[in-house]
């Protein structure tokens, strides 16, 4: 998979640009708010139809204009496929896939993308729900049916949290079916959270850095899911009723993330939980690969952010050896590229995309 042409109208501080990129490596360098970020944001919203920076998607369009385009070119499978994408002040959004609406969940599959950004690192020092995001947009990303067992899962939570609220201690007929919708959920979570790890443990056999990440997802264990859930309902149930509110289930649990078998938020440094972030997403791009057979477009914000040189180039040349096209923004030249492999390198001034020729 990768992005033959982009053109970009009214996105942010773009006004109107084309970028051609490199089927493999594509670097962006230029001082802040230019609109490099803005460029990778464009792809990202292209293939999930959100942001990563906000969510309100009208903030997307330039200031002085209306309404914002993207039209890109992608190439899968050798099989190509143009996507047009409109977006107005009305928050009225057309897709557009060779001419044609797409069916539902189709577009999901022409254009898919993973990024890394800087501020992402929240996700594993901040509170449980940034976990559970992380983990759960994993899953969502190669198992589109993931996301309405979900949403089944949250309806029928609220529904629950109603009748705990009615004081009726009785007839709970909400419960069984939120352990059905858990237990689909958690084995999903216990699923992915094993394929990640075997691909973190492979990715230490080429580590340079002596440190060995992994992620704990201890709740449960496969064979036994419901009856943890029944015996932690039966526990639960007092404070339940007291508190109006469902204590128990995949809303509430939360995932360790280790190196070296310590927790990430106490015994590493920033360095060490943006390398175990990166290794992550490496990890994310093999399962996709593995499942589809090619790799999705890595989205690389700020490359250079809080990381030391070792870090930098043993990070670097993982992406080099294990991913397919990626996008790459830096406030500087590259200074740790292979000139065997293929690349371009665009510089960006106030929105302005310019490919640079590296001699």
């Amino acid at each position: 998979m990768y992005i033959n042409k982009i053109e970009i109208e009214n996105f942010r501080n773009i006004k109107k640009t084309i970028v051609e990129p490199n089927k493999k490596l594509n670097f962006f360098y230029g001082n802040n708010a230019q609109g490099k970020t803005n460029l990778i944001e464009s792809i990202y919203f292209s293939s999930l139809y959100k942001s990563f920076r906000t969510n309100k998607n009208i903030d997307l369009i330039n200031i002085d204009a209306n309404i914002f385009k993207i039209n890109l070119e992608v190439v899968n499978n050798k099989v190509s496929n143009k996507i047009n994408i409109t977006l107005d002040k009305k928050n009225k959004k057309n897709i557009l896939i060779n001419s044609k609406k797409p069916e539902n969940n189709i577009f999901f599959r022409i254009l898919n993308s993973i990024i890394y950004f800087p501020d992402e690192i929240i996700y594993l020092k901040s509170y449980p729900l940034y976990r559970r995001n992380l983990i759960d947009r994993s899953i969502f990303f190669i198992n589109i049916e993931y996301i309405n067992i979900h949403k089944k899962y949250l309806k029928c939570l609220k529904q629950r949290n109603i009748f705990l609220k009615s004081n009726n201690s009785e007839d709970d007929i909400w419960k069984e079916q939120l352990i059905e919708y858990a237990y689909l959920i958690i084995n999903e979570r216990l699923s992915y959270v094993s394929q990640i790890n075997d691909y973190l443990s492979y990715l230490f056999s080429k580590n340079q850095l002596y440190e060995k990440y992994s992620i704990r997802y201890n709740e449960y264990q496969k064979g036994n899911i419901k009856d943890i859930l029944q015996n932690k309902f039966i526990k639960n149930k007092i404070n339940e009723i007291k508190y109006g509110y469902t204590l128990v289930g995949p809303h509430i649990d939360d995932f360790i993330f280790l190196i070296n078998n310590n927790n990430i938020n106490k015994y590493s440094s920033e360095g060490q939980k943006r390398s175990f972030l990166l290794s992550y997403k490496q990890a994310q791009l093999q399962i996709y690969k593995e499942k589809y057979g090619y790799y999705p477009i890595l989205l690389f914000d700020d490359m250079g952010s809080e990381l030391d040189f070792n870090r930098k180039t043993d990070i670097f040349n993982k992406i080099i050896e294990d991913s397919g096209q990626v996008f790459i923004t830096t406030m500087d030249l590259p200074d740790i590229y292979n000139k065997e492999d293929k690349y371009k390198v665009f510089e960006v001034s106030n929105g302005n995309f310019s490919e640079f020729i590296l001699e």
